[in-house]
């Protein structure tokens, strides 16, 4: 009979977050395919030199590779074959992927937040000349972009501390 998820024993890793983490990191790695394949709409209107879209072109590429590798490293977290990755080659980029999405995600959604209630409506820091204009899709856009890296980071976290705190001898393989 297969176990699920839940008849497991504790050190046999869960894949709830990983997969949760894995879809994010999926559903980054097609938008951002899709930005490079389309960047004139991504990058806007305007007359753009060529270093201006070779520049946004290489970010968003290696973005796109990121997201990829992310999906790798956080399935190889549950996964029987993931056994046989060296630990390090895991840990590295998904503690480097937790740092990113927590420092990109956390402080701007903070910032929509506090903005949108008007409790700071010149910016978080109040560096801000006006006052946030919170009725324009712009404001909204932003808010969701900054919602959707705070997902990753929501995802990415545990994924990555159950993995991190699991000893290398336990893996799906021996269960």
């Amino acid at each position: 009979m297969r176990r699920r998820p839940t008849d497991l024993p504790p050190t046999v890793p869960r894949p709830g977050w990983a997969h949760a983490a894995a879809i994010w990191l999926a559903v980054s790695f097609v938008w951002h395919l899709q930005m490079g394949v389309m960047y004139e709409d991504a990058i806007g209107p305007g007359e753009h030199s060529g270093t201006e879209i070779a520049v946004f072109l290489a970010y968003d590429g290696l973005i796109t590779l990121m997201s990829a590798a992310g999906v790798g490293c956080v399935l190889a977290t549950v996964r029987p074959w993931g056994a046989r990755v060296p630990r390090w080659l895991v840990r590295g980029p998904l503690l480097f992927g937790c740092v990113l999405l927590t420092v990109r995600g956390l402080p701007g959604l903070v910032e929509n937040i506090t903005v949108a209630t008007g409790l700071t409506p010149h910016g978080l820091l109040g560096l801000d000349d006006e006052a946030a204009d919170t009725g324009t899709w712009e404001f909204w856009k932003s808010m969701l972009i900054n919602a959707y890296f705070f997902l990753g980071a929501v995802t990415l976290v545990p994924a990555t501390l159950r993995y991190v705190r699991r000893g290398p001898a336990t893996t799906r393989a021996s269960v």
